[in-house]
């Protein structure tokens, strides 16, 4: 079961919303939370916002594996085009890279 603090830290985080989810208040989370109980989870899933947060592989996504001023670890993706892949290092040869990561949920 996740702690108080564990709960308003996620809810903090929730509330700046993102590039396509609006900002939420604490507050306005915290009433939504007690109408619906946990009926936020779709129909049919066993898992509610406490099982989740609650799971070790959350846990580990909260802890920081960089910090800001750190190099990014390398790694390799496949290319949009479905031709082959390409490593980080291979970019970092010509000119600075930007890695931006997004959530379109």
């Amino acid at each position: 079961m996740p702690s108080v603090r564990d709960v308003l830290a996620y809810m903090r985080t929730v509330g700046r919303g993102s590039p396509v989810d609006r900002p939420w208040s604490i507050a306005g989370q915290m009433l939504s939370n007690v109408r619906l109980g946990s009926s936020h989870a779709p129909p049919g899933s066993p898992l509610t916002l406490q099982d989740i947060m609650a799971s070790p592989d959350y846990r580990n996504l909260m802890t920081a594996k960089v910090a800001e001023g750190d190099l990014a670890p390398d790694f390799e993706l496949p290319r949009m085009g479905g031709d082959g892949t390409i490593r980080l290092s291979s970019l970092l040869d010509g000119s600075p890279v930007a890695l931006v990561f997004g959530s379109y949920t």
